[in-house]
């Protein structure tokens, strides 16, 4: 009866013990997940550091909810700039928006045509780069219309600043 009694128990028993593999698999199981809680701990702060520095990248955008609105904010800082300079604008016009493909932002072209001398448009190009707003020439054409000393041109420039959608 004993050997019977052993017989039944041994199995039973052994059964009641948790394989050595099967409690190392779960160990290294464990390391794994803890791993991927630390590189999301990490992730989080980089996540963190990007929304921060979007946040500064799109100071430089228009303000405005809407393209003309955004446009007006173009002309005026073009005004500003061309008064600090001393130079009229003879003409201004916006343009038609474009949005750019692939990005929440639109493009808010405006053209704006000057007379000056040829170092009173490098300031003005200057201070379009230098502006705390996102502002790009993207067409300069020139025209001499006075042969006189003061060395005269017409500047018909197109500018464009950024704004984000929506």
């Amino acid at each position: 009866m004993g050997l019977v009694l052993a017989y039944r128990l041994i199995p039973w028993v052994q059964s009641l013990e948790v394989p050595r593999e099967e409690v190392e698999l779960k160990v290294k199981k464990l390391e794994k997940y803890m791993q991927l809680v630390q590189e999301g701990k990490g992730l989080e702060k980089e996540y963190s550091r990007l929304k921060r520095e979007m946040s500064r990248l799109e100071a430089g955008l228009l303000p405005g909810k809407t393209s003309a609105l955004a446009a007006v904010h173009v002309q005026n800082v073009l005004k500003e700039i061309t008064d600090r300079n001393e130079v009229e604008i003879k003409s201004i016009r916006v343009l038609k928006p474009q949005p750019i493909k692939g990005a929440p932002y639109i493009k808010i072209p405006v053209e704006f045509r000057m007379h000056s001398d040829i170092a009173e448009l490098k300031e003005v190009l200057y201070e379009i780069q230098r502006s705390s707003k996102y502002l790009k020439v993207t067409r300069l054409r020139i025209m001499a219309y006075s042969r006189k000393k003061g060395k005269k041109i017409s500047s018909t420039l197109t500018v464009e600043g950024i704004m984000k959608k929506g």
